[in-house]
């Protein structure tokens, strides 16, 4: 009787508050594993760590509720951050232009993608992991290989600056409001909910009269423009256009928005989940495991985030 009514309790505050529940108990576990985690500085340094990988997931959420994927992110978030430095310093474009040009020709490059998936019916796993190659190769032409430094301080600022004096990060404020909009999109707008449609049966979207091609271009557009800004984030953190940067981002999104359960379109959910990467990425960091261990605990921690989040779809379908 007691057994019963502790796991009604449990699964009331579980369908309450979900994989928040995992992100407050890791936090609290993480505070007592190390007395560094708690330090103001190190929460401000996770905060600047998941901005990018936090904007990268937002627009990771839209493919993949669509029921598509996208493996390209660490290649725009790389390019994307080389080639605002590179108008910016190269070509004395002001920046606030080139960050504005930036995040628009990856969109446009991002729904033409979105175009060969939708209408050519290339699979998206195909079409991004190709298009990841040739911006890997891009960037190299771009750069000639050399980071692009110097980058004044109104840009560095994005990644490195505070509002309120020094209480709350730049990044962390742009990653906060980019999550209200996605959240406000997915939940309020009819592009939002057809996202959600199209993305849990295809046919029934179809019938709706709802056009799936055009919403999975859409997602996709979203997804490029999201990359971009996280690049520009990550060059903003860094100083300069690397070449060699944003490699694991796009390991880092997708366990971000499958630990916080893609198939329930949740874009609060994916902040939750980027919060989780971030805590054991940096709890892992303050104790010192060597990076091949943490890119086996992310991958691992993906392919559990993956089959929960399947029987979550299939047990809400049922």
């Amino acid at each position: 009787m007691v057994q019963n009514k502790l796991t009604s309790i449990w699964k009331k505050i579980w369908d309450t508050m979900g994989v928040w529940l995992i992100c407050i108990l890791l936090f609290v576990v993480m505070s007592v594993s190390t007395n560094k985690f708690f330090d103001a500085g190190n929460l401000i340094n996770i905060i600047r760590q998941i901005a990018t990988i936090g904007v990268v997931a937002l627009g990771a959420t839209f493919v993949v509720m669509s029921g598509e994927i996208d493996l390209s992110q660490g290649g725009f978030v790389c390019l994307c951050g080389c080639l605002c430095a590179h108008m910016i310093m190269k070509m004395g474009i002001n920046m606030y232009l080139a960050i504005l040009i930036t995040i628009l020709l990856s969109a446009l490059t991002m729904a033409l993608v979105g175009v060969v998936v939708s209408l050519l019916h290339v699979p998206s796993f195909i079409a991004t992991l190709g298009m990841q190659y040739v911006l890997a190769g891009l960037v190299l032409l771009l750069t000639n290989s050399q980071p692009i430094s110097g980058l004044p301080t109104a840009f560095t600022n994005i990644a490195r600056g505070y509002v309120l004096g020094e209480t709350i990060p730049v990044a962390g404020l742009i990653l906060f409001v980019a999550i209200l909009i996605g959240a406000f999109v997915i939940k309020y707008t009819t592009f939002g909910r057809s996202i959600v449609i199209v993305g849990e049966n295809r046919q029934a979207a179809n019938l709706s009269g709802i056009s799936v091609p055009l919403i999975k271009i859409a997602a996709f557009a979203v997804a490029g423009g999201c990359s971009a800004l996280g690049g520009i984030i990550l060059a903003a953190r860094l100083g300069s256009g690397q070449p060699s940067s944003g490699s694991d981002v796009s390991l880092m999104a997708l366990a971000a928005v499958y630990v916080g359960g893609a198939s329930k379109g949740s874009v609060f959910n994916t902040l939750a989940g980027t919060l989780i990467i971030g805590m054991i990425n940096n709890g892992l960091n303050l104790i010192g495991v060597s990076p091949a261990w943490k890119n086996i605990i992310l991958g691992l921690i993906i392919i559990v985030a993956v089959v929960l989040d399947i029987f979550r779809s299939r047990k809400s379908n049922t």
